[in-house]
């Protein structure tokens, strides 16, 4: 295995270009990650860094880094350091290519059940509601342009790796409109003001539902496409919930209902 030893190492320094500003690569930090990304249909791992510590441990992804024939390198725990987003870091890191999902792809799949974030930007919340669409059943994600980048260290990581097994797409508003139409999906807006509560509507039929931005909610652009508004019903004095919590319990509703016989 070769090690690198100095800050200076030309590929060090790529990961750092590659921090600022991800251009078709992405920097994965952490062994549930990494793992992910080797799963994954969307990610090419071009290189795994180890410290001597986890090396040490003799973890199992090893060997699966050498039946994949991918590249790894040994770095020092001052390298470690320099390069890592979190307060303790685990040793292990990986620079990977991401294949860009394409909104005609999503839609010649014939898709039944989109989520859309417009201008989410908090990366911590963003990382969530991906989570959160993967685990109930989202079959992609649009975002629109002003939403925080979904592959910054922060939303990889509150994203526990889902982003690595759904679509997250950028699109316009117009294209998501027509993404809508073509699709015949019915279209929901989330909206603490909303005209009917989330339990009484029927979410089996296909269907795009969005979540705006933290400040001010779906933008007026995404509001002039023909939709429905939902809320979800509150009974604390809290004005509303934060948009990562109300999307995680839109969500579970969407999928409750359609996991049931009857309705």
């Amino acid at each position: 295995m070769k090690w690198i030893e100095s800050v200076e190492n030309p590929f060090i320094k790529e990961i750092k270009k590659i921090k600022k500003q991800p251009d078709g690569k992405i920097f994965i930090e952490g062994i549930n990650l990494v793992e992910s990304a080797l799963n994954s249909p969307f990610v090419q791992i071009e290189k795994v860094l180890f410290t001597e510590q986890i090396i040490k441990k003799g973890i199992s992804i090893f060997e699966v880094l050498q039946k994949k024939d991918i590249s790894i390198a040994g770095i020092s725990e001052n390298i470690s350091k320099k390069i890592s987003e979190t307060v303790s870091p685990q040793g292990i890191f990986a620079v990977a290519r991401y294949k860009a999902q394409n909104i005609i792809d999503l839609s010649n799949t014939n898709p039944t059940f989109i989520v859309i974030l417009d201008r989410i930007q908090d990366p911590g919340n963003l990382g969530t509601i991906i989570r959160a669409s993967e685990a109930f059943g989202a079959e992609g994600i649009l975002i629109t342009k002003g939403t925080c980048n979904p592959f910054s260290g922060k939303a990889l990581r509150a994203s526990a790796g889902s982003i690595f097994f759904i679509p997250v797409i950028e699109a316009s508003v117009m294209e998501i409109k027509d993404f809508i139409l073509k699709n015949r999906l019915n279209f929901f807006i989330t909206d603490p003001y909303g005209e009917k509560l989330s339990f009484k509507i029927d979410f089996r039929k296909p269907l795009a539902i969005a979540f705006g931005n933290e400040a001010s909610g779906v933008s007026s652009e995404i509001r002039e496409i023909k939709h429905t508004s939902c809320k979800i019903l509150q009974e604390g004095k809290t004005e509303s919930l934060n948009v990562a919590i109300s999307s995680a319990v839109l969500l579970y509703e969407i999928l409750r209902q359609r996991s049931l016989k009857n309705f």
